[in-house]
């Protein structure tokens, strides 16, 4: 008999995003970027205080506890930092009183509707799907388009619109001009034959002039500050994804660019895994979200609870699904469940039965 797995993920997707927080968009988010001994820390959906996780967002609501010779700083949505040293049992809302707020929650991270398979994951090795700039509204300045590499193809066509250029590399220098406001959609085709569009049309927008140069005053405001390359790019990531110029403004170029370079310079944080995979996710690059995902699960202990660590199954059990490969997609959703559930409140476990 075979599996019907179909039902079974949405079964189980449906009960793990149960325990998922669902603030209200674009509210206040604050960053943990340094954690020193005994920390812990309690969001208002779990049932006990965890350990503490560098990276990780918090709400006012949720609290920090410190034991003796400890110490936590914490981002705030204002761009401030601020330094807990003495041991007690903090809101967050005490740390970081509520000032107007430059980092928000990402408008669309909790839409959580699943994409119904397109290509299987072998067919998509074989495509020059596009990877940047990729359904993102982008700086007006120079752009380097990326694609993925095609088994066979030795030289590649890019377009964007009346712009064409050749390269035997995977990558080209975009030099035409870009208006701000306007939308451009790229295709690349391969000498063997195979198109980007066989995978699906794809676009990216130039912010307005008065946009870009909010976002660089608000970058160079946290440029100028005391971080470490690390801090700095998890606070760029989470100030680009919540972003909130216009209702669509999605900056996912910028969070991508920041998070890629973490990873190479080594970063040993699985928060930047997870946020890196969930922006991957995000604009359709599974492949490649299902790869950075796996990287951020190994930096992780097996049998830690961590709601960092579920996010990361979480993520990968949808990326199995659009990929075609239910059995593996069901696994990891149920890891998933099993992480969250431990975490949140009792009163979950009772409503799935």
């Amino acid at each position: 008999m075979k599996l019907n797995w179909k039902g079974t993920i949405q079964a189980l997707l449906s009960l793990t995003l149960i325990g998922w927080a669902t603030p209200v968009l674009s509210s206040p988010i604050h960053v943990l970027i340094d954690v020193r001994g005994n920390v812990e820390v309690k969001k208002t959906q779990w049932k006990d205080f965890y350990q503490a996780e560098s990276g990780i967002t918090l709400s006012g609501e949720d609290k920090i506890k410190l034991r003796s010779n400890a110490s936590v700083t914490v981002y705030c949505s204002d761009l401030n930092q601020r330094t807990v040293e003495q041991a007690g049992t903090y809101p967050v809302s005490e740390v970081c009183p509520e000032r107007e707020a430059v980092i928000r929650l990402c408008p669309d991270c909790n839409n959580d509707k699943l994409r119904d398979p397109t290509l299987r994951e072998e067919k998509l090795k074989e495509l020059p799907y596009l990877i940047s700039s990729r359904n993102t509204y982008v700086l007006n300045e120079p752009l380097t388009i990326r694609w993925n590499e095609v088994p066979g193809a030795t030289n590649y066509t890019v377009k964007v619109e009346d712009w064409e250029g050749e390269t035997n590399e995977t990558q080209i220098l975009y030099d035409g001009k870009l208006e701000p406001g306007k939308s451009y959609f790229v295709t690349i085709v391969a000498d063997n034959g195979a198109r980007s569009a066989q995978e699906g049309e794809h676009w990216f927008s130039v912010l307005e002039d008065e946009e870009a140069k909010t976002v660089r005053e608000q970058v160079a405001n946290i440029k100028q500050q005391e971080l470490t390359q690390e801090q700095e790019g998890l606070i760029l990531a989470y100030f680009y994804r919540g972003n909130q110029l216009n209702e669509d403004n999605q900056l996912n170029f910028e969070v991508i660019q920041v998070l890629e370079g973490l990873v190479k310079s080594g970063s040993q944080t699985a928060t930047v895994y997870q946020l890196l995979g969930d922006s991957y996710r995000q604009v359709g690059l599974s492949l490649m979200a299902k790869e950075v995902y796996q990287q951020g699960l190994a930096l992780t202990v097996e049998e830690e609870m961590s709601e960092v660590k579920a996010m990361m199954q979480l993520g990968l059990g949808k990326v199995e699904y659009v990929l075609g490969n239910g059995d593996e997609a069901a696994e990891w959703l149920e890891k998933a469940r099993v992480n969250y559930l431990a975490l949140v409140k009792s009163y979950i476990t009772k409503r799935k039965n």
